[in-house]
C-alpha cells in the first residue's frame, strides 16, 4: 500500500481493504427462529401435505385429513419401533394391520404421517405461530394452484387442542377449497398378537382439506 508520503496516496482505502473492513449485520435470534420455522413448514407442505392431497384428488376424493405425528410423541409411535420416517398408514401394510385411528369418520380419508428428526418435535409444532403459519403456507399453495380458499383458521384461529365443534357449512363450489389446521389429541387402537386391543392417545397436527367439485 502506498504511504502518506507517496504523491499517489489519496487517503481512500484500497478495494481489498474496503471489503475486508466492511461489517455485515448478523441475523438476529428472532430472524433465525423465523427462518428455521418457515423452512420446516415449507418442507412439510411440499413433501407430505401436497403429495397426499394430490394423490387423493387423482383418486376422486374430495377431502383429505392428515394426522401428522411429531417425533417425540412416544404414545403414537409404531409398536416395537421408534422414529419411523414418514410412515403412511395406507402404504405400510404392517402398520395398517396393527393400528387403527379411532374417533374420526371413515369418510374423512385419514392419512397417518410420522415425522422424523429432533427438529420435528411436539414443542415446535404445537406453537400457535407455527399452526397459523402452516395454515397460511398451505393456503398460499392452494391459491397458486387456482383454488379459492374459504373458511379455515384464517378466520377462526382455532389453535387449541379443544374438541372441534361440528359447524353446518355450505357445500364448496368448483374451484373452492376449505382447510383447517390445529393440534388435537388422537387415539390409535392396536391389536397385539394375543388379540387384545390397546388404545394409545397423544397429540398430533391435524390438517383437513376439502375441495369442491
Amino acid at each position: 500500500m502506498a504511504g502518506k508520503s507517496d504523491p499517489s496516496f489519496d487517503g481512500l482505502p484500497s478495494y481489498p481493504e474496503s471489503v475486508s473492513s466492511s461489517t455485515y449485520p448478523t441475523p438476529s435470534i428472532p430472524n433465525k427462529v423465523a427462518r428455521a420455522r418457515s423452512a420446516l413448514i415449507s418442507t412439510l407442505v411440499t413433501t407430505q401435505l401436497l403429495p397426499h392431497l394430490h394423490s387423493n384428488v387423482l383418486s376422486g376424493l374430495s377431502n383429505t385429513t392428515l394426522l401428522i405425528i411429531p417425533t417425540n410423541v412416544s404414545e403414537l409411535q409404531p409398536p416395537h419401533s421408534s422414529n419411523v420416517d414418514a410412515i403412511d398408514s395406507r402404504t405400510s401394510e404392517a402398520t395398517h394391520l396393527q393400528e387403527r385411528v379411532v374417533g374420526f369418520l371413515s369418510s374423512e380419508n385419514l392419512t397417518l404421517v410420522r415425522l422424523q428428526g429432533q427438529e420435528n418435535s411436539l414443542g415446535f409444532w404445537c406453537q400457535p405461530t407455527v399452526v397459523i403459519e402452516l395454515e397460511h403456507h398451505l393456503r398460499s399453495q392452494l391459491q397458486r394452484e387456482g383454488q379459492r380458499v374459504v373458511g379455515g383458521n384464517a378466520s377462526q384461529r382455532r389453535v387449541s387442542n379443544a374438541e372441534w365443534r361440528t359447524i353446518e357449512k355450505k357445500p364448496l363450489q368448483t374451484g373452492e377449497a376449505g382447510i383447517e389446521v390445529g393440534i388435537k389429541e388422537i387415539s390409535l387402537r392396536t391389536e397385539n398378537t394375543m388379540g387384545l386391543y390397546e388404545t394409545r392417545t397423544g397429540k398430533a397436527v391435524v390438517v383437513k382439506v376439502e375441495v369442491g367439485g
